[in-house]
């Protein structure tokens, strides 16, 4: 396993944990991690857990320890065992999840931390620009058609507080595409976490992931999580048979392959 040493700023009660995943990123890493650089408010812990990559990503890692807070390089069990090493690793009590082709505006940090002293939320949902289009607002009555339609994006758009994980469980690693799809379902769905929605664009989702990529397994995770969670089972069924035949052409032009990264996209 090998680390870069923590900076001062993980240790700050003030202080936000940004958790990124990376896998053979070297084409968007600096990207997001210049975006980072160019935060108003710098008091915050960047987290970076990479998969083995083989290409320059650890050393565009080691290259950027002035933003880069921890690094673990190691072997993981894909996407969300990556996630769940960087948040127990996390010295803050609310942490974002951003993609290595994901990036913040310059404001993000600062807006993100006033959220939460205006609203003592447990998650925060933020507007995220995505495919050139902006996503906004937080609907728990849009749970029944699942949690991207409920959110924003999991990553870029959401703030977490950490503490959550301890009474919902990490994510879980059945689900390799939307994990944080049934993360997302159980936390906000329940009536004992307050939830919050902000009218702040926090930055870009990258729309190259996985989730993306792979059509067919994220919708029949989708599918399962649904199920998972509760909902009418017959109604999920049509609703899967109803998606699946709007997105056919793009299953059949665009065979699945692993990529770098996933998140809700479905």
């Amino acid at each position: 396993m090998n680390h870069v040493a923590p900076q001062t700023a993980g240790a700050n009660s003030d202080s936000i944990s940004i958790i990124t995943a990376t896998l053979n990123s070297e084409d968007d890493l600096p990207r997001l991690l210049n975006s980072l650089r160019q935060q108003t408010d710098r008091n915050f812990e960047l987290i970076i857990v990479d998969g083995g990559s083989r290409d320059s990503t650890w050393r565009i890692i080691q290259a950027h320890a002035d933003v880069v807070t921890v690094a673990i390089g190691e072997p993981d069990h894909g996407l969300y065992d990556a996630l769940n090493k960087g948040i127990r690793a996390s010295n803050s009590d609310f942490y974002v999840v951003l993609g290595a082709d994901d990036t913040f505006r310059p404001d993000a940090i600062a807006n993100y931390k006033a959220a939460l002293r205006a609203s003592g939320a447990d998650v925060i949902v933020a507007a995220v620009m995505a495919g050139g289009v902006i996503r906004r607002g937080f609907s728990r009555h849009r749970a029944w058609l699942g949690h991207s339609a409920m959110v924003t994006s999991h990553s870029v758009g959401m703030l977490f507080r950490k503490a959550l994980h301890d009474r919902f469980g990490y994510y879980s690693l059945r689900y390799s595409l939307l994990a944080d799809g049934l993360f997302i379902k159980q936390v906000c769905t329940s009536d004992k976490v307050r939830v919050t929605a902000v009218p702040f664009v926090a930055g870009e989702f990258g729309t190259a992931g996985s989730s993306n990529r792979d059509v067919a397994r994220a919708l029949f995770e989708t599918w399962q999580i649904q199920l998972d969670t509760g909902e009418n089972p017959f109604i999920q069924y049509l609703l899967f048979q109803f998606r699946l035949f709007k997105r056919l052409p793009v299953i059949l032009l665009r065979p699945s392959r692993r990529e770098k990264k996933a998140d809700s996209a479905v």
